[in-house]
């Protein structure tokens, strides 16, 4: 990340760290949950004091843009500030349903692991807390689609089956089949470019645009069961919505 020292700069400086970090954040510089620069890293690339770039994060924390999470460090809260849009979740099953039944799956990989950071803050985990994480490539018609993680707590995945997200139905509808009722779920899409393992998995060059999903999945007592990240061929896949002005307005 580059410097950005603010000494000639004429409004507050720890505003202008409070306004850039904020950019950072709406822009996907750091995404949900993930870990923000140190107090002292920050200090570096502004050319401030401590007291300014804490100031910043202080009113960051309080707006909801940021959480502060006691001997981890700072990340960016996976309930942004501004209210997202609302959509049907109904819908969003749906396509999801439909996208399970046009595609294939292959390589899969399915392993209990460490959370990281992330998935932590996601689903709500204490440091050092195992989750199972199952990995998989959908194909539309035999080309590599899209390379989609799941990450689930223990319990969760012994309710589902161990076995079950072997299978080509979406972690959604596994969820559902097993009496866990899906509420609610945030959602945040954004760009990012393939790296080795998602180029080979996706038959695209390393750098190549991808489409990133990112979704949290609650249930009815909000408690977060489950977090997907799924990487898309900016070239095969379309995300598609009807946006309709409500009658009156």
């Amino acid at each position: 990340m580059a410097t950005h020292p603010l000494a000639d700069a004429p409004s507050p400086r720890y505003y202008q760290v409070y306004v850039t970090l904020r950019a950072w954040v709406r822009d996907g510089t750091y995404g949900p949950g993930a870990q923000i620069p140190t107090e002292a890293e920050l200090c570096a690339m502004f050319g401030v004091s401590r007291i300014t770039v804490r100031k910043a994060v202080t009113d960051l924390v309080r707006e909801g843009w940021l959480v502060r999470h006691q001997g981890r460090g700072t990340f960016v809260e996976l309930s942004a500030a501004r209210a997202p849009a609302s959509l049907d979740l109904r819908e969003a099953l749906e396509q999801v349903a439909d996208l399970g039944a046009a595609t294939q799956v292959r390589d899969v990989r399915v392993q209990e692991v460490l959370a990281d950071d992330e998935t932590l803050a996601a689903l709500g985990l204490e440091p050092g807390t195992r989750v199972q994480k199952a990995t998989h490539v959908r194909l539309l018609q035999g080309v590599p689609l899209g390379q989609i993680t799941t990450y689930v707590p223990i319990d969760i995945a012994d309710t589902v089956g161990r076995n079950r997200p072997a299978s080509d139905l979406p972690m959604f509808e596994l969820l559902e089949r097993s009496g866990i009722r899906v509420c609610e779920a945030d959602q945040w899409l954004g760009a990012t470019l393939a790296n080795l393992e998602t180029g080979r998995a996706l038959a695209v060059g390393i750098g190549a645009p991808l489409l990133k999903l990112t979704r949290v999945v609650f249930d009815a007592k909000r408690r977060p069961v489950e977090r997907v990240v799924a990487l898309y061929r900016a070239d095969a896949y379309q995300y598609r919505m009807h946006l309709k002005r409500p009658r009156g307005s």
